[in-house]
């Protein structure tokens, strides 16, 4: 089932499904397009804003832009 990534918790990698909205192309841009593999790695002081892992990048998205990535999460082996 697809949910916005900002529900992901904080290290648990994640697909991309897709991205609507307004900065849709500013997040193309940055790597978040259908199949990308995408790594929550701490939300920032505050509040607000993550940090994400995506194509060895570090970046950091306000939780209303990141909001706009619809995401599956990846199934964990243990």
């Amino acid at each position: 089932m697809w949910k916005n990534i900002t529900e992901v918790p904080v290290e648990q990698s994640c697909f991309v499904c897709g991205v609507q909205g307004e900065s849709r192309l500013r997040l193309f841009d940055l790597g978040f397009f259908r199949g990308s593999r995408v790594l929550p790695l701490y939300e920032c002081c505050g509040g607000g804003t993550r940090v994400y892992r995506v194509k060895d990048t570090l970046i950091a998205l306000r939780n209303g832009d990141a909001a706009c990535i619809l995401v599956e999460e990846a199934v964990q082996d243990d």
